[in-house]
């Protein structure tokens, strides 16, 4: 008898399954595919004479922190004294890094004419650029997007 009645839940359930797909619920292939539809293949301009000096002289990184929309990722970012970060800008606003002291200290040395801080851009980065910066300093070290203050990242450095 157990058996018996699991067969009839079986045909069952095939018949009301069956009967939903024949009425449309489920979606077993598509109604249409394009096979019209271009490749469409995004345009990536060279780099430009500046970049291409700053690789010349880049010896490389050890981290990466890319900033979107949605501000700089990873927020927090831990490293090895005498690290590099290469922080690139993929989002479609300017981006200018400096050094903020809110976990306590801005980032040692000055070294630049522009902030208090060496850990700083010194001007702003265009989509697609980036900016390298070693760091020699020991500590939890703060920074914000100087054009969105709003935008902020930490470097622990160990």
């Amino acid at each position: 008898m157990g058996t018996l009645r699991a067969y009839i839940i079986a045909a069952l359930f095939l018949c009301v399954t069956t009967s939903l797909v024949v009425l449309g619920f489920f979606r077993i292939a598509p109604t249409h595919i394009s096979t019209s539809a271009p490749f469409v293949r995004a345009a990536v301009s060279p780099p430009s004479a500046e970049v291409k000096a700053y690789l010349a002289k880049s010896s490389g990184f050890q981290s990466l922190v890319s900033f979107t929309e949605r501000g700089f990722e990873p927020m927090t970012v831990t490293i090895q004294k005498g690290e590099t970060i290469r922080f690139i800008n993929n989002s479609e606003h300017d981006l200018w890094i400096a050094s903020t002291g809110d976990s306590g200290a801005v980032y040692p040395g000055t070294g630049h004419e522009c902030g208090q801080s060496a850990f700083d851009t010194c001007k702003s980065l265009k989509k697609g650029e980036f900016w390298e910066f070693t760091f020699k300093s020991v500590g939890t070290w703060s920074y914000h997007d100087n054009l969105n203050l709003e935008r902020m990242g930490i470097v622990v450095v160990k």
